[in-house]
């Protein structure tokens, strides 16, 4: 199987032992045996596409690796651990192709992944992404699931011509039985942006919705412990999933989405959520979605991305302290 990716490519950074990059911690392919943490890309913008919205996410994998490779492992003096503590191994990405084949492929692996035990993060692509990425955690994981999706929109919309698009996955996941009702939550979700039948028929599935009102109301990153903990139902076994769609990120901080909005999370409430998730026992899987580097400014939403990523391996590194 791990000849079936395309290699990752990370950028040559000088590395000298007082001044280390995860560029030379993060391991290839051949180590996955050993790893804590697994990193994959699925580089395809064709779901966004489909619903309408500005394609570029395909070329999100390879932008948030070149400014992940460019930081330090040293996660700060507020964590005992550090990411030099983690094996994380970056398997690549599922190769281009149809979009139905590349997320059959996606779901295969992700599901190997996780009954692996491993910790995977996903690089989108488009939010289409979730729904076979989820579905193959669920098998992966081999009992009840929960998902959060943070998110300006719900994604719950019925398939356009009978094909899955990027804002349909929590519909199917939902109609399919692979997550319930009650262990699926959505945070940030905003005004203006979000149809009234989609949001009740959120609320009627039995759902827990944070809009981004009540979000930043509760303080973040609380907003997302307080529905972690609907979803677990207290037990730190409970495998979940995290589906950040970065266009929650208020324009400003994140332009290069493929929906941005004048309003929105902070990239600092971005940052503390990433690192909740990974201090959270529950959560074994978290993907990163809608990235469009064609539309970024200096990069800024590829760096956000990849400070989230370290934010979200610190949280990881820390679990058992």
């Amino acid at each position: 199987m791990i000849s079936t990716f395309t290699p990752p490519s990370y950028p040559a950074i000088s590395s000298s032992p007082d001044d280390p990059r995860l560029a030379s911690f993060i391991q290839r392919p051949e180590e996955l045996d050993i790893a804590d943490v697994v990193i994959l890309g699925v580089p395809t913008d064709e779901g966004i596409r489909r619903n309408g919205g500005r394609p570029g996410a395909s070329a999100a994998p390879s932008a948030i690796r070149e400014w992940l490779g460019t930081l330090t492992p040293y996660a700060g003096p507020q964590f005992k651990q550090h990411l030099d503590t983690l094996r994380i191994v970056d398997v690549g990405d599922i190769p281009h192709s149809d979009l139905e084949t590349m997320h059959a492929h996606a779901s295969e692996v992700v599901k190997q992944f996780i009954a692996a035990k491993k910790i995977v993060i996903a690089l989108g692509g488009g939010h289409d992404i979730t729904y076979p990425l989820a579905s193959g955690f669920k098998q992966g994981a081999n009992s009840d699931i929960g998902i959060v999706n943070i998110d300006a929109h719900l994604d719950v919309r019925e398939k356009k011509n009978g094909r899955h698009h990027s804002g349909s996955s929590f519909r199917l996941l939902l109609e399919e039985g692979i997550v319930a009702g009650h262990q699926f939550a959505e945070i940030g979700i905003q005004s203006f942006v979000t149809a009234r039948e989609h949001f009740e028929w959120v609320v009627r599935q039995g759902a827990r919705i944070l809009t981004f009102e009540d979000a930043t109301t509760a303080h973040l990153p609380h907003a997302f412990e307080e529905c972690e903990f609907a979803i677990s139902h207290g037990d730190p076994e409970f495998p979940a999933y995290l589906s950040f769609d970065v266009d929650c990120v208020r324009a400003s901080d994140a332009p290069g989405v493929s929906a941005p909005a004048p309003i929105g999370f902070l990239a600092e409430e971005a940052y503390e959520l990433a690192t909740a998730a990974g201090l959270s026992k529950n959560v074994r899987m978290l993907d990163i979605v809608e990235v469009s580097p064609p539309h970024d400014i200096d990069s800024r939403t590829s760096r956000l991305a990849a400070r989230m990523i370290a934010a979200f391996l610190a949280g990881v590194a820390n679990r058992n302290v």
